[in-house]
């Protein structure tokens, strides 16, 4: 189209050919315009992005000017922009009026777009600045304009005009930085607030006019005092859009229920509020809690979308209280709001309400009404902080228990569907846990003797309720009477056949698990509970019918709580060591006895059940915790460490065999080998690397068989877990160092083509990660192995990849390469072993460096990704200073022919920065600018 061509193709004609182009179109814009029936209004649209586009490509200044004389045929006097006579605006050509109200509503807009490429950004930034200077004149236009208009009457009045002025306007105060004077007093404010509070003004103009004071609130806030005047001008405007009485705007679109116009409300009081936190918290008496009001009446709009828009308000009022100073100011200024927040609890709560058809809504908005929730229970807790949890509590007690009585009041048959009040408060309640002390005697006893007696089918009551007795667990550690029936009522949420029941009664278990110790312990409890829904997955398995089988993720939550609870039981002591050693058993056999069955050849289970087991082994590893009585001179908490260091590498020396098998037999499971490396980085850091020193040729023997049979890219990441552990102990970087090389033959054999690297990205990734970390923890041995030459030239043509992860992990070694070179100066590279480790990176780096520093060019230039510019770590911009660096001859030898069809402009600053050698934060950002102006000149060279 046109408008597209004035975007991006304006650099291909001869520059004295644009003010032709421009008569043109502008001899266009106003002749469609004045046409039969105003014209079409979608190519007049066209004509006027496509002229605003050309202005900013031309540096059409004198725009503004040129279209109010030469177009509207207005009589501009002189002594510049401020001395503007509004009443002289009078245009010989009113006809032309809604183009040039088009146009001039585009300019700013198409000055700001990313779609328009300008060979010299400064273009757009001048263009910018002549805008702002031409605002005044603007403005005056607008309001000449309005008032025409409005002159009219009623009757003959153009709601058209109306609309585009406000949208030009909005346009303007959006994208033109232009000084708070040219508003303030100004009667286009008054005319913009006039069209909110008139009824005549509805749909499109109503909503037009919102935008306008939205941008005004949020363009020139009160923390600035420049903005001072303005803001004082505002606020009684926008304040008499809610003023009480029954005819005020905000009221009587409260009482008509007008969606459209309490959205626009909502709107402006918002962002006011929002806008003006500084007048709000301020020492001074200026009736700040009548906003705050208005924010509240807005947070009970019915409509919760609606209410919605007032949750951001909230997060930064509580904010902004509890970060005032002194904190005898803080107290003053929160006992001032304490009645709107006692007020703002009661609406979070009817916020937090769930709609009565939840159960028939799409997944999408029941994702967004989780997640509104959330939104408003962090409003209800950051109360607390202010008010105190006791008197959140009291007041969601109260609430609480008032719905109970309205609900028990209610017919028995209607009681069931009437949960949606008692689930929020219990919501609200679950919210505010962390704030209430053990000792609290009111309201969490009511609620935990409720729970039980809910209606126990109720998804989301259900599941609400399971969550506030985990939440409350330190509560009920105290508590034991109310603990013992809610056990059963958990167990029983676990057998039902809803995930979001099963799957928050098992969270809730763990953290009873967690902390529950004082006067009963969990342990035995919950691993009898663990014990069956083991025997029920069994019997699944054996094709037995019925309910009550946990998922694997919930199940492991239980499993988690369970060795919790047994370890914190033995440890408290008075249990005998058979009793001990029947506690493990119980807990590790089960797990034992399906690995070796898994592990059989002749076993037909497939890798899912095995993953699973090893799922199992790795919580059992992290959290089972034996006893071990003390030494003397040896601490409870050394003791405690060593029998978890002797308990996991027994577990790993005993399940070995096993999960050595099971990974042979499904070789190619990619979730199984994801499971396995994650149980051997658990037990590698739970046992300590030197507890686990023993398995590590084994480990070593199993990656290599395992990865060269199936190139899968997690036993890459257990490997580069060996090397952080390890890597820095001299006796075992030969071992390390075999292991690095096995897999890297593996993966170069592999690795055959550019087309083998973009089939297995994951594999590049974890390869270079694992390459990064070895330069890392054992440098001089990569460094002398030549293996390094095949590491860079892999890096070379892994840099071609249009894949993320893999773009850092390369990046990420090519910096840790360079940055070791560079700790190898001259100065403190001593040693002819020194002198030999610096002398083969640098013929490394020259013999390959060449294809790796071209292929950073070509990222700059745009022709290859460039998805890390300026990253702290594994970055364009890192490798490219740690080079310059390291050898800023070659890279400027290298990179100049590279960078030829660069602009020559910001070619010339990137290469002086370079050779310059200015600081890293500079260099980030002039590497960022030379990628964004190269983006610029391909789009204008593909165009």
């Amino acid at each position: 189209t046109l408008h597209a061509k004035c975007r991006t193709d304006v650099g291909q004609l001869p520059p004295d050919s644009l003010p032709s182009l421009r008569d043109s179109l502008m001899n266009h814009l106003t002749s469609v315009s004045t046409s039969s029936g105003g014209g079409n209004r979608a190519i007049v649209t066209r004509l006027a992005m496509a002229s605003a586009a050309l202005a900013v490509q031309m540096s059409w200044f004198s725009v503004i000017e040129d279209v109010l004389s030469g177009v509207l045929g207005i009589t501009l006097g002189g002594g510049g922009d401020s001395k503007v006579n509004v009443d002289a605006m009078i245009p010989t050509r009113p006809e032309l009026v809604p183009a040039a109200l088009e146009l001039f509503k585009l300019l700013p807009e198409e000055t700001c777009s990313d779609r328009l490429i300008l060979e010299d950004d400064m273009l757009r930034n001048q263009f910018g600045r002549r805008l702002e200077d031409s605002s005044g004149m603007l403005m005056a236009f607008l309001l000449r304009t309005a008032k025409t208009n409005a002159e009219r009457g009623p009757a003959a009045e153009d709601l058209t005009i109306t609309e585009n002025v406000l949208h030009t306007l909005h346009s303007w105060v959006r994208y033109v930085r232009f000084h708070p004077r040219m508003l303030e007093g100004s009667p286009l404010v008054e005319w913009n607030f006039h069209v909110l509070a008139d009824p005549r003004y509805e749909g499109d103009c109503y909503e037009a006019a919102v935008d306008v004071v939205v941008e005004i609130l949020r363009a020139f806030p009160s923390d600035y005092p420049e903005n001072e005047r303005l803001v004082h001008g505002v606020i009684p405007l926008a304040m008499a859009l809610g003023r009480p009485e029954a005819g005020g705007p905000l009221r009587s679109a409260l009482a008509s229920a007008d969606e459209d116009q309490l959205r626009g409300y909502c709107r402006i009081f918002t962002e006011m509020g929002e806008s003006y936190m500084s007048l709000i918290m301020c020492p001074r008496d200026l009736n700040q809690a009548a906003l705050v009001d208005l924010v509240l009446d807005c947070s009970a709009i019915p409509d919760k979308e609606i209410a919605s828009i007032t949750l951001h308000f909230w997060y930064r009022f509580v904010s902004w209280l509890e970060d005032l100073e002194p904190y005898e100011f803080r107290d003053h200024k929160t006992n001032d709001f304490a009645n709107q927040l006692l007020r703002l609890l009661t609406i979070c709560t009817s916020l937090m309400r769930y709609p009565p058809d939840i159960d028939s809504l799409t997944e999408d908005r029941v994702e967004d009404i989780y997640r509104d929730r959330y939104y408003v229970s962090d409003t209800v807790e950051d109360c607390c902080r202010l008010l105190g949890g006791h008197v959140v509590l009291q007041n969601l007690g109260a609430q609480l228990q008032e719905e109970c009585n309205r609900v028990s009041a209610l017919p028995g048959e209607r009681q069931l569907a009437e949960w949606h009040g008692i689930e929020a408060c219990l919501f609200a309640i679950r919210a505010v846990a962390r704030y209430i002390p053990d000792d609290e005697n009111a309201v969490v006893p009511f609620v935990m003797k409720m729970i039980p007696q809910l209606p126990p089918n109720v998804t989301q009551l259900r599941e609400t309720a399971n969550l506030t007795v985990g939440q409350y667990a330190l509560w009920l550690d105290a508590h034991i009477d109310l603990l013992q029936p809610l056990l059963p009522y958990l167990a029983q949420g676990l057998q039902m056949q809803v995930p979001q029941c099963a799957s928050s009664a098992a969270v809730a278990i763990k953290h009873l698990c967690e902390s529950c110790n004082k006067q009963m312990s969990l342990g035995e409890p919950v691993l009898d509970l663990y014990d069956g829904i083991i025997a029920a997955q069994l019997l699944q398995q054996a094709g037995a019918s019925g309910g009550g089988v946990l998922n694997l993720k919930d199940e492991l939550e239980v499993l988690e709580g369970a060795c919790k609870a047994v370890s914190r039981q033995l440890r408290q002591g008075g249990i005998g060591a058979d009793k001990i050693t029947e506690f493990i058993n119980r807990i590790v056999q089960p797990v034992g006895s399906r690995l070796t069955a898994f592990a059989a050849p002749d076993n037909g289970a497939g890798p899912k059940q095995a993953t699973a087991e090893i799922e199992r082994l790795t919580v059992i590893i992290r959290f089972l915790e034996p006893p071990r009585a003390a030494e003397p001179n040896q601490t409870a908490a050394a003791a405690q460490q060593t029998a978890k260091v002797e308990f996991t590498k027994e577990i790993m020396l005993q399940f070995w065999p096993l999960l050595d098998a099971i990974s042979q037999k499904h070789s190619r499971d990619i979730n199984l080998a994801e499971k396995l490396c994650r149980l051997h980085k658990h037990a590698i850091r739970g046992c300590g690397p030197g507890a686990y020193r023993p398995m590590l040729e084994p480990l070593r023997t199993q990656l290599v068989r395992n990865f060269s049979q199936s190139h899968l890219s997690p036993y890459l990441y257990c490997a580069s877990i060996c090397i952080a552990e390890y890597g820095r102990d001299p006796d075992l970087i030969p071992m390390l160092m075999t292991l690095f090389n096995d897999l890297s033959v593996a993966i170069f054999a592999a690795l055959k083509s550019p087309a083998d690297f973009t089939a297995h990205p994951d594999v590049v990734e974890e390869f270079f990660f694992l390459a990064a970390r070895t330069m890392a923890h054992c440098p001089e041995p990569l460094v002398l192995n030549p293996l390094l030459h095949s590491l860079l030239q892999c890096a070379a043509v892994g840099m071609k990849m249009d894949h993320r992860d893999a773009n850092s992990g390369i990046l990420t070694f090519l910096e840790n390469t360079i940055s070791y070179g560079l700790s190898l100066s001259p100065t403190t590279a001593s040693g002819a072993e020194k002198q030999a480790v610096r002398q083969a990176l640098e013929q490394a780096v020259v013999a390959e460096g060449q294809p790796i520093v071209i292929n950073l060019a070509q990222a700059l230039l745009g022709d290859l990704p460039a998805y890390r510019l300026d990253n702290e770590r594994g970055s364009i911009a890192g490798v490219l200073f740690k080079l310059n660096e390291l050898c800023p001859q070659l890279l400027m030898q290298w990179i100049n022919p590279a960078l030829t069809r660069a602009p020559q402009g910001p070619r010339d600053h990137f290469l002086n920065s370079l050779a310059s050698k200015v600081p890293r934060d500079e260099l980030n950002s002039t590497v960022r600018q030379f990628s964004n102006s190269c983006y610029r000149n391909r789009k204008l060279r593909q165009t």
